[in-house]
């Protein structure tokens, strides 16, 4: 059935410019293929059709009544297929499209924003689609079909084959207070040093808190926060009023830390860093919008 319509679509081709052209001469020129072929197409054409679209006159091709009646679909289904043309090519340039990606409101706020507004200063027709979710949720919908990408802070535990994980940014984290507390650390802190202090950290549910949390008690801490909060927005600004130690991505508060409004509480252990990745499923392309925001976000890093 394929292989017939291939030779159907071709045939009414061959129709629409003898039609428009009015000139099986002028329509050759058009086509690209002899004379002789093109009187064959019609004639198959009208085969098929069982019935004439063209009569011959000294003029050139007229179309019979029901040859006008054909061209009148013919032409809409041509110009159809045109703007589907045009509109495939402004979608390769990305002239406009849509893209859809997964990430956590920290990483949206304070990393996927920076991007997506260098982004669309380029490309002011692409509509962005953000969806707030946990990274397991933002995975979930990834291979559900429900996001182009999804923008994570990546851990071995999400390693899988049907998920690709492309690094694009690395960064670490840092214990920050107000300057109310600054004379209090006269030396780095050990990890028990540390825990005596009122910390402040996100959720356990947290990839990132639970990351941490392993390598303070691996350092020899114990960790029991005085407050777990479901933000870094919230960690920052509880930090600044001066309401303990908090645990902040260092590259997010970096403008706080240069003002001055937090300040870097010094620790004798390590940190572990981490890559926020983007995710995408393997072997399944992305369109051409999300393939050029993809590459945009690695080129800036």
């Amino acid at each position: 059935m394929s292989d017939t319509m291939l030779i159907n679509l071709e045939l009414y081709r061959v129709f629409y410019i003898v039609a428009k052209t009015g000139s099986l001469t002028k329509a050759k020129k058009e086509l690209y293929i002899s004379q002789p072929a093109i009187s064959q197409a019609i004639k198959q054409l009208e085969t098929q059709l069982g019935g004439r679209l063209f009569i011959r006159t000294s003029k050139g091709m007229e179309l019979t009544s029901e040859g006008k009646m054909m061209f009148e679909y013919v032409e809409q289904a041509y110009g159809l297929i045109t703007m589907a043309e045009h509109k495939f090519s402004q979608m390769k340039g990305i002239a406009f499209g849509e893209i859809s990606i997964g990430a956590s409101d920290t990483l949206s706020k304070f990393f996927l924003i920076n991007h997506i507004r260098r982004f669309r200063e380029k490309y002011h027709d692409i509509n962005i689609r953000i969806t707030n979710r946990t990274t397991d949720e933002n995975i979930a919908l990834l291979k559900a079909g429900k996001i182009d990408m999804a923008i994570i802070n990546y851990n071995q535990s999400l390693a899988e084959p049907t998920v690709e994980f492309t690094p694009c940014a690395g960064v670490g984290e840092c214990f920050v207070v107000n300057r109310d507390w600054i004379g209090r650390f006269d030396h780095p802190l050990s990890a028990e040093e540390l825990c005596q202090y009122p910390l402040i950290m996100l959720e356990r549910k947290s990839g990132t808190r639970r990351e941490i949390e392993n390598a303070i008690i691996q350092a020899g801490g114990n960790v029991h926060p005085t407050l777990e909060l479901c933000s870094v927005d919230m960690i920052v600004e509880c930090a600044k009023i001066g309401m303990g130690v908090g645990l902040v991505t260092k590259e997010f508060v970096a403008e706080d830390l240069a003002k001055g409004t937090l300040y870097e509480v010094p620790i004798s252990f390590k940190l572990p860093r981490r890559n926020i990745t983007i995710a995408t499923m393997r072997g399944v392309p992305l369109n051409f919008a999300a393939t050029k925001f993809m590459e945009s976000i690695i080129k800036k890093q």
